[in-house]
Order: C-alpha cells, then sequence, then structure tokens
C-alpha cells in the first residue's frame, strides 16, 4: 500500500449521515444572535444536504451532551446580551443520578436585591437531589438594586437559560421560572412576557408590575392563565405589592385559571415559608409543547409570541405607552384597589389580544382585538389533506395550501431548539 493510503481510506469512509445533521445543528444554534442564526438557517436549508424528514428526525435527537461532575458549580460565561456580551457568574447545581441522555427538568431561580446565585441551590438542594432536577442560578451581571423591568434584565435570564439548555439535557418541556425578592419580580415579569416557555412559575415575595409604560405587565395577565402558579407572599410586606397580587389573583380567577394559588403568610413581611407548598407534586407539571388553544395579550413587538401563533402588526390602539383618561372626581373617591383596577381595564383596552384554537384536519378559529395580523407556525399533525389549512379569522375563512418544508423548520429550531415541537409550514393571516 502506497504511504498515506490508509489514511485516505479512513477520510473515504462515508459519515454518517445523521452525524452531519447533528453537527450542523449544532454550529447552526450555536450561533450568537438571533439575525445571524436565522441568515445562516437559510443557508443551510439552500444546501439539501437531507430530505424533511430527515431534518425533523435529527431535530427531534438534537443534543449531545457531556458528563457533568454533581452538585453545584460555578462559571463565568460570555452571554450575548442583545447587542452587547456580558461576562455573568452562572452558577448550575447538577442532581444525583443525573443521566446527561436523559431529559431533565430544570429550575431558572433568581436572586435577591444584592445578592448573588452564588448559595441559591441550598433552597433546592435536597429536593433536586430527590426528584432529579437542574437548578440554575445566574448572578445579575449589572449591579443595580432590584429588578427593574427592562428588556436588558429579561433577555439576560433568557441567554443565561439558553447556556444552560446546551450545557445540560435540559426537558424544554419542564422548564420552571421562580425567585425570592428580586427574583419573585423577575418570575413574574418572565412568565407574563414569554408564557409559553415555561412549565410553571413560583415568585416569592415578588409582585407582577401596576405601573404607567414599559414595566406594567399586569396588562399581559391573561397570557398566564394555562400556568400553574405558586405565589408564596408575607401579608405584611409592601402594600402596593400585595394590591397588585391581590388584583392579578382576582382576575386570574374570572380568566378561568385552573392551577394559580397565592400562599400568604399573615404573620410576616417580606419573607415566607418555602415549606408551604408540595413542591415534588408542583415540578411534576410539565408544558404542554403545542396546545390547542392559545392566548397572546401584547403592546410591545419584540413580545407577541404564545407557542405556536405570533402577532405580526397591531392596530393603531395598541400602544406600550398610554395614560388613560379618568374623571378625577369620581377617581379621586375610590380606594387604591379600585383605582388600580380601573387602570388596568384602560391599558387593557390598548392592548392586543389574539386567540387561536387548533380544532383539528388544518381547521382553526382565530379572534382578537387590535390585531392586524398574525403567523401561525404549523406541525404536520396540524396541515389538513393535500395542504389545505382554513383559519376563520373574525367568522371570515381565510383558505390557503401550505408546503411542509425545511426552512421553516430550521428557521424555528436555529431559535428556541425545541426538540417537542417542530414546525415545518407557516400560515399568515391576512
Amino acid at each position: 500500500m502506497f504511504p498515506g493510503a490508509a489514511l485516505l481510506c479512513v477520510l473515504c469512509v462515508p459519515q454518517d449521515p445523521n452525524e452531519t445533521l447533528q453537527v450542523e445543528l449544532a454550529r447552526l444554534v450555536d450561533l450568537p444572535t438571533a439575525a445571524a442564526r436565522q441568515r445562516a438557517a437559510d443557508e443551510l436549508e439552500q444546501q439539501h444536504l437531507a430530505t424533511l424528514e430527515q431534518w425533523l428526525a435529527a431535530c427531534a435527537a438534537f443534543g449531545t451532551f457531556a458528563a457533568m461532575e454533581v452538585g453545584p458549580s460555578r462559571q463565568t460565561v460570555g452571554l450575548q446580551v442583545l447587542d452587547k456580551v456580558e461576562n455573568t457568574e452562572l452558577h448550575l447545581f447538577v442532581p444525583k443520578g443525573y443521566d446527561r441522555k436523559k431529559p431533565t427538568p430544570l429550575l431558572l431561580w433568581g436572586h435577591g436585591a444584592g445578592g448573588s446565585g452564588a448559595r441559591e441551590f441550598l433552597l433546592w438542594e435536597e429536593l433536586a437531589d430527590r426528584i432529579g432536577m437542574l437548578v440554575l442560578a445566574p448572578t445579575e451581571f449589572v449591579k443595580e438594586p432590584g429588578w427593574g423591568y427592562t428588556v436588558r434584565e429579561r433577555a439576560a435570564q433568557l441567554a443565561a437559560l439558553r447556556w444552560a439548555r446546551r450545557q445540560v439535557n435540559v426537558d424544554e418541556n419542564a422548564i420552571f421560572v421562580g425567585g425570592w425578592s428580586r427574583g419573585g419580580h423577575m418570575a413574574w415579569d418572565l412568565m407574563l412576557r414569554h408564557p409559553d416557555l415555561f412549565a410553571g412559575a413560583l415568585p416569592c415575595v415578588g409582585a407582577p408590575r401596576m405601573q404607567l409604560g414599559a414595566q406594567n405587565n399586569l396588562r399581559y395577565l391573561e397570557n398566564v392563565t394555562h400556568l400553574p402558579i405558586r405565589d408564596l407572599q408575607g401579608s405584611q410586606d409592601d402594600p402596593r405589592a400585595l394590591l397588585n397580587l391581590h388584583l392579578a389573583f382576582a382576575r386570574l380567577g374570572k380568566f378561568g385559571a385552573m392551577d394559580a394559588v397565592l400562599k400568604e403568610f399573615p404573620d410576616r413581611g417580606h419573607d415566607a415559608d418555602l415549606s408551604a407548598v408540595d413542591w415534588a407534586d408542583f415540578f411534576q407539571r410539565r408544558r404542554d409543547a403545542r396546545p390547542k388553544r392559545v392566548v397572546r395579550m401584547a403592546a410591545d413587538p419584540g413580545e407577541t409570541r404564545a407557542a405556536w401563533a405570533t402577532i405580526t402588526a397591531f392596530d393603531e390602539r395598541v400602544a406600550v405607552e398610554y395614560a388613560p383618561q379618568v374623571n378625577p372626581d369620581t377617581y379621586n373617591k375610590l380606594d387604591e384597589a379600585r383605582q388600580r383596577a380601573i387602570v388596568l381595564d384602560r391599558l387593557v383596552e390598548h392592548t392586543a389580544r389574539l386567540v387561536v384554537q387548533d380544532k383539528g384536519q388544518g381547521r382553526l378559529v382565530a379572534d382578537g382585538k387590535g390585531v392586524k395580523s398574525f403567523v401561525l407556525r404549523l406541525d404536520a399533525t396540524m396541515i389538513g389533506k393535500d395542504g389545505a389549512v382554513e383559519v376563520r379569522w373574525q367568522s371570515q375563512p381565510v383558505r390557503k395550501k401550505v408546503k411542509p418544508g425545511a426552512a421553516v423548520l430550521l428557521r424555528e429550531f436555529a431559535e428556541r431548539f425545541d426538540r417537542t415541537f417542530l414546525p415545518v409550514a407557516t400560515f399568515v393571516v391576512p
């Protein structure tokens, strides 16, 4: 055999096609920005490396994870947060018995004001080991007191979650969000604005925000009617935080929320008792990756998605910044709880609302207000015979034929790498 022939033979051995696709998907998912990922997804689709069925199989099987040492660890990671890289301290607790080949529940937990994620795992260590749950506790990069309800803060938490999902095998249908004090505010803010990412929420001594302007998230309350919530709160804490919580849970009840519980402790202030909840039972909840009915309340163009439905344009009444008009003579005679309820009603009037139901066999029904257009991401089970889809929007049918393809799949997977929801077509209304 001539010199180098053995090496040549090795190089000529065909590579496993699935391995090739896994490498390409990992490269795609790990690009730093959403814009870069979307460009790369389009380029990858144009290479025609595989059939749609092969891409679907590769996405469903995605993820090769290294062995992890059990217990707590600390790493400083450069996270892409909006247009900047933030060197963020991340604390990850890996439970006993963690199996890198098995999707595992994860709790994203926010620390209190002025603290760090360093010892937060101690609150959950025994339970996490017992039920097999990962705990991720990022330390806030910007040393600001409290939670500021900003786009950057939310993006930083989601970037940390994205990092964790690439290090360990996280069950995308078993991601929980919670926190203490500042972290409780964080949990409310994330779940109200990104309701389709979580299987449940446990905000402790934190509250949603009732304020005019971009910080307000109570106007989005209907987004979380499907979400299991356990809120723990001392009754002698900040009175306005309590007003917000009482307003939120009263309205969740009116919306028909079936698993949202506010647990108050009459003799406590900015405090609560974690042992008051059966957490082992709570963490058995799982997200429905493709719910039959989705609701999205939105006013910010950057926060418009709920599961497989996304608002793409608002009408002129929808506004983030809006100052409600009230009759001062009547308004000033009311107590603060009633005043807040009235202001919230006015804000909801200037908030877009989209509701879409999947009726099966390619038939969907949509309704809403403040919505000019929206897009639906459809997996194979949501498409009718020969690609037929009908969406009844505002009582009028919109019919189209869609063609499933890898372009939609790869764009979606690049951003979310959700192995349990794999859309293959989009439907734009109108």
